[in-house]
């Protein structure tokens, strides 16, 4: 009875420590890079946004052959007015890799460790660069002109922008359209709209597949041109809301 008392004393002063271990302090935790893609064979700097970033003292990657390195202190920076902080975080931070060109194409992990230890990895893609979209393609009559296949990548500027893009099809032909934001990490929660010569809504699309990038498969109508609209379905935007654009048949 006696040793059965002293466990369940035992027990009971083990329970209550951890009920009193609080838990870590000034773990980083990151949400998205700026850019979302970087190309082979540049030394290219992304600001990686998420939450207590300003105490970040190193950065680490998951593929040796790309050296990393911070780009100073990390800092607190607010999200702008109306904008979700639960997404885009209170503070950033600047992290340099210097990618060879020989480096291939897929996804690496950077951790941020703080002073509470290593935050979750984040997500970044390296492969080469789309087609750069060019404003003004805020409306139909300034769409910017696709030759498909493409790959395009574009940022919804600011809010209430809208993207506008064209390319020829033929009757019959079959053409997939993917927008992929979240997949890359991007904030932005778009929707895609297919339109054809006579402005008339051929094809739209918001979520697919269970996650938030638009992705649309369409046999065109008729032969002409047709018009793209890429929109940020919340009517938020910001040069951190980038996205890839890939037209294929």
């Amino acid at each position: 009875m006696r040793l059965a008392a002293i466990l369940v004393s035992v027990t009971a002063l083990s329970l209550h420590a951890q009920e009193k271990k609080e838990p870590p302090k000034d773990v980083p935790k990151a949400f998205f890079p700026t850019p979302l893609i970087v190309a082979p064979g540049t030394k290219a700097k992304v600001t990686i946004r998420g939450q207590k970033l300003d105490s970040v003292t190193e950065a680490k990657l998951s593929a040796e052959k790309i050296p990393c390195k911070l780009l100073g202190k990390g800092r607190k920076s607010a999200p702008p007015n109306n904008f979700p902080p639960d997404k885009f975080g209170d503070s950033e931070v600047d992290v340099e890799l210097d990618v060879p060109k020989d480096f291939p194409p897929g996804v690496v992990e950077v951790t941020l460790v703080g002073p509470g230890g290593p935050g979750s990895p984040l997500k970044l893609t390296i492969d080469q660069r789309g087609t750069a979209e060019k404003e003004p393609n805020n409306g139909f009559d300034q769409a910017q002109e696709l030759t498909v296949p493409a790959t395009l990548d574009g940022t919804i500027h600011r809010v209430h922008d809208v993207d506008v893009f064209k390319f020829a099809g033929k009757a019959g032909e079959k053409v997939r359209i993917d927008v992929r934001a979240a997949r890359l990490g991007s904030p932005a929660d778009l929707a895609m709209t297919l339109y054809d010569a006579d402005r008339r809504v051929v094809d739209s699309c918001d979520d697919s597949e269970g996650q938030p990038d638009p992705v649309l498969s369409v046999t065109l109508p008729r032969d002409g041109v047709y018009f793209l609209s890429v929109t940020e379905s919340h009517d938020l935007g910001g040069g951190q809301y980038g996205y890839r654009l890939v037209v294929t048949k």
